[in-house]
């Protein structure tokens, strides 16, 4: 049941980012330029609220941590990043095999 909903979480995000890389080529198009959207303005426009309160409770406790680890994570393309968590997921979500089984000579 939990690699189900791994999967299914998988295709959701693979999809999600399928769908921003359809957005922004044609943003891109649209503009005669090379535009992205970056992860920290995908998640600042989607939930602003959310990414306020996130942002200042990090910057509190770790101000490291915000500056250069979060802040380089954010400089992400939106569709590379969940892109790459959805086929993770569904990568992690397939069945080992065995290796020594017979009949599979």
């Amino acid at each position: 049941m939990l690699r189900l909903l791994t999967r299914f979480l998988g295709l959701l995000l693979l999809a999600g980012g399928f769908i921003a890389l359809i957005v922004d080529g044609t943003r891109s198009i649209a503009g005669g330029q090379l535009l992205v959207t970056t992860l920290r303005k995908g998640l600042a426009e989607a939930v602003p609220a959310l990414y306020r309160s996130v942002e200042t409770s990090l910057a509190g406790k770790s101000a490291f941590l915000w500056d250069s680890v979060m802040s380089t994570a954010m400089l992400l393309p939106v569709s590379v990043t969940l892109g790459g968590v959805g086929a993770l997921l569904i990568v992690f979500s397939h069945k080992q095999e065995a290796a020594n089984r017979y009949w599979r000579r």
